[in-house]
């Protein structure tokens, strides 16, 4: 009985490791560089810069403490400037503490990069 669900427990983990892999968003190497450029710019205002599509970035950052309409067009010439600039990105701006308290976000501010 024992070894019957200890199999049953490692079939299970299998599939399920299998099925969480499957949907792991596999990006360029240019695409993590820029979460870790923006993540340790001096002066970046968010806790994080997340890529949810390979056209789009998400930062989240503390509601009200910067202009994220502006600090997205910022982070479109950023963009631009370090080969993203045919991406037709969107960055999206996004409040970290519901981010971070609930796993979903507002949306405060988005720019579509050209």
């Amino acid at each position: 009985m024992k070894a019957r669900f200890t199999c049953s427990a490692i079939i299970l983990t299998l599939l399920l490791s299998n099925h969480l892999y499957a949907q792991t968003r596999d990006f360029s190497s240019a695409h993590k560089k820029i979460e870790r450029a923006l993540e340790g710019a001096v002066g970046f205002p968010g806790s994080d810069a997340i890529w949810v599509k390979h056209n789009a970035l998400l930062i989240a950052v503390a509601k009200g403490a910067v202009n994220e309409k502006k600090y997205a067009k910022q982070v479109c010439t950023f963009l631009g400037a370090n080969g993203f600039s045919s991406q037709k990105v969107s960055v999206i701006i996004v409040d970290q503490a519901e981010l971070r308290s609930h796993n979903q976000w507002s949306q405060l501010a988005e720019a579509q990069c050209e």
